[in-house]
């Protein structure tokens, strides 16, 4: 069985339980609803039964490592090749009798093996149950939802930004913004960050706000050059302390990465966002809800970003808002800038920095191969979200950064109150609570 549609089919379950409101939650008659429904054969039931089980235990743990390695699961690979050691690229992985093991000094969260077993024996931590929990006690506090810039396209071709809002809404979600809202922000901060850099003499920065696991690459194997990263938060993390300064709120990211579940751990970033979703993981939770999102939302507006902020969402996006808002400050001021396009990309780019060989004093770094719509969280593939985030980027009332009054007036309302810097340093991670 296709390893999504199988995880699908436990996600929706799952959720349904906590809809209903079980108490106690019967897990076992829940495994046995999940391996009739996914295996029609006795012996494959059996031999799911436990890996369905551990699965679920991992959906409903409050903590835990941010992956799992599930061995029952892990036969796929007997033909020898091990996709998971294979994609990883740091060498974070090695297998041995007891199963995989993941060396989390040398893990940087991608989630590419995530992604590449065919088996889904290595899952990602997810937040999916507590959200579900969440929106069922939303009256009790407001809950949040932020949308990473790569949403577009992602729940059907046919289903615009206004009715997956709308959609949204009707879980119990109490707003939805575009996290590209503070990507302009964020934008405008690099932007100015860059040219008193330039201005100091310095001659290079590595912009920092946009990939989390590309920062994880930087920290781990690089840490000569974490100096030369810019010190803005993600807008991610912008967008999650806002709506904290605004009022006393949950805040849940929805998007297309494992390392923003990382990310929003980390002992320097964690008052910001709550819970990360993946797209597969929200697609579930309308399908457990039964909500349709072509009946839902076409009168409500989705308006936060300037065109600038929505192309964050692939590669080269970042460099080219940045770049149109550092000329608007100083047009004199000639950015040459270099993106890396996956892992492997940025590795090579870094190495060349390192020694002085990169034609170039600007650089963009996604772990994902066309950025963050060849996420491992998303469902449609990178090229296609690439040309769905392009078209929405303009229908956007705005080009840049700069023009975008909504994040102007949020700036001034709630800004004051808000850090936008990161405590990043080299080598700093939470690494002991993903080793937990």
């Amino acid at each position: 069985m296709n390893k999504h549609l199988f995880t699908k089919r436990i996600l929706i379950r799952v959720a349904k339980a906590i809809h209903g409101d079980e108490k106690p939650f019967d897990k076992a008659r829940l495994i046995e609803e999940i391996t009739s429904d996914c295996f029609t054969d006795k012996v494959e039931q059996d031999m799911w039964r436990p890996i369905v089980a551990q699965r679920i235990d991992l959906l409903l743990a409050e903590e835990g490592a941010l992956f799992s390695h599930m061995q029952d699961a892990c036969r796929s690979c007997e033909d020898g090749r091990r996709r998971c050691n294979h994609v990883c690229p740091t060498g974070a992985i090695s297998h041995s009798d007891g199963g995989v093991t993941i060396d989390w000094d040398k893990c940087i969260e991608c989630g590419l093996c995530v992604d590449a077993c065919i088996a889904g024996a290595i899952v990602a931590r997810s937040d999916f149950a507590r959200v579900a929990y969440l929106l069922m006690q939303s009256d009790e506090q407001p809950v949040y939802a932020i949308l990473a810039p790569a949403f577009v396209g992602q729940f059907g071709p046919d289903i615009s930004p206004a009715q997956l809002k709308g959609a949204l809404l009707q879980l119990g979600f109490h707003g939805v913004y575009e996290v590209a809202m503070t990507a302009d922000m964020i934008t405008s901060r690099e932007a100015e960050e860059l040219v008193e850099r330039f201005q100091r003499g310095e001659q290079f920065m590595i912009t920092s706000c946009c990939c989390p696991a590309f920062m994880r690459l930087v920290e781990k194997t690089k840490p000569t050059l974490v100096e030369l990263v810019s010190h803005s938060v993600s807008p991610m993390v912008a967008l999650g302390r806002l709506l904290k300064a605004r009022e006393d709120c949950t805040v849940v990211f929805i998007g297309p990465c494992v390392a923003k579940k990382a990310e929003a751990q980390r002992p320097d970033l964690a008052d910001a966002v709550d819970s990360v979703l993946t797209f597969r993981e929200a697609a579930a939770l309308f399908e457990a809800a039964d909500v349709d999102l072509a009946a839902t939302g076409k009168e409500t507006e989705m308006e936060d970003a300037s065109h600038d902020g929505r192309i964050y969402a692939r590669t080269e996006g970042v460099a080219t808002a940045i770049s149109r808002a550092v000329n608007r400050i100083d047009p004199s001021l000639q950015i040459k800038a270099v993106h890396g396009d996956g892992i492997k990309e940025c590795m090579t780019l870094l190495k060349l920095v390192e020694q002085g060989k990169l034609a170039a004093n600007f650089m963009e770094g996604m772990a994902c191969a066309g950025g963050c719509v060849g996420g491992p969280g998303n469902i449609i593939p990178a090229q296609e979200g690439r040309e769905h985030v392009n078209e929405f980027a303009e229908s956007a009332s705005s080009l840049s950064a700069p023009d975008n009054h909504k994040a102007e007036q949020w700036l001034l309302e709630y800004g004051p109150q808000v850090d936008f810097t990161t405590g990043r340093k080299a080598g700093t991670a939470s690494v002991e609570k993903l080793r937990s």
